[in-house]
């Protein structure tokens, strides 16, 4: 995987957005953080996870992160062998929106597929009119802003429908309105 220096601010939305997903992930949990980049979000939760597993397309190689935790590259769920199963907890964070909705349903499908009974998917979302604020921040070296390119104004108020087969546990606005939280248990 290519590393590229996160500026201040990358790192501050990281880590917020890392802080709100922590809080709703059991300790012990065996978790899939699809979207890994770099494993950041493993690192983070070092010492909170039974096990943990990243896949990213950006990795060229596998990595381990330690005893419990490794990186796998590829796409989910294309190179879903790669992940294992089943999972506790599976992360979505500022991913969603670089997935074009018909390749979400199999997404949804596929996290059905790996997640035990009571599983949650835990998602985050920026506003589509974030992508504006966030090209200005870019523009200006404020941010590196990784694979803005990507983003196509995914609406988020889509993932209930994506998402239809669970339960909706908890949806909600938060950084002054800017991200969205949705937290899904499948029954």
């Amino acid at each position: 995987m290519q590393r590229v220096p996160k500026k201040r601010i990358d790192r501050i939305l990281e880590h917020l957005r890392f802080a709100k997903a922590k809080s709703y992930i059991p300790e012990g949990a065996r978790l899939l953080d699809i979207g890994a980049g770099n494993g950041a979000f493993l690192r983070t939760l070092n010492g909170h996870l039974r096990a943990g597993v990243g896949i990213d397309p950006l990795l060229t190689q596998p990595v381990e992160l330690g005893e419990t935790c490794r990186l796998v590259p590829g796409y989910f769920p294309r190179d879903i062998i790669a992940c294992g199963s089943p999972f506790d907890v599976i992360t979505l964070l500022a991913v969603v929106e670089h997935i074009p909705v018909p390749e979400l349903y199999e997404v949804a499908k596929a996290c059905w597929n790996v997640l035990n009974p009571d599983g949650r998917v835990i998602i985050t979302v920026p506003h589509p009119r974030v992508d504006r604020f966030l090209d200005i921040l870019k523009a200006l070296g404020l941010i590196h802003g990784l694979s803005l390119e990507e983003h196509y104004g995914f609406d988020p108020k889509q993932l209930p429908e994506i998402f239809n087969r669970w339960t909706l546990l908890k949806k909600e606005r938060w950084e002054l309105g800017c991200n969205y939280l949705f937290i899904f248990k499948k029954p």
